[in-house]
């Protein structure tokens, strides 16, 4: 006999999909922040004095992109664009 497995019955909330969606966000701006980081202090164009401002994170796009990386910033900057959108979707 032949056993079925149910593992949710039902639909899913608006607020449900949101809430998915801001950890799925916040868990793609902690690695492309780290990547962002990682390019800043493995760098050569900017002093070392100047590479720890990369720890604020509206700094570090900056310094990267200073550094002559382009593609983590600009993942940067796609990310945060995403969070915004889905914080402006919570209250409609």
């Amino acid at each position: 006999m032949a056993r079925t497995v149910v593992w949710y019955q039902g639909t899913v909330t608006p607020r449900a999909w949101l809430l998915l969606s801001w950890i799925v966000v916040g868990a793609a701006m902690l690695v492309v922040h780290a990547v962002v980081l990682f390019q800043v202090f493995s760098g050569e164009k900017l002093p070392k004095k100047h590479r720890w401002w990369a720890l604020l994170p509206v700094v570090a796009p900056v310094l990267a992109w200073i550094e002559g990386r382009r593609a983590a910033p600009i993942a940067w900057v796609g990310v945060l664009l995403t969070y915004l959108v889905l914080r402006a979707l919570e209250g409609i």
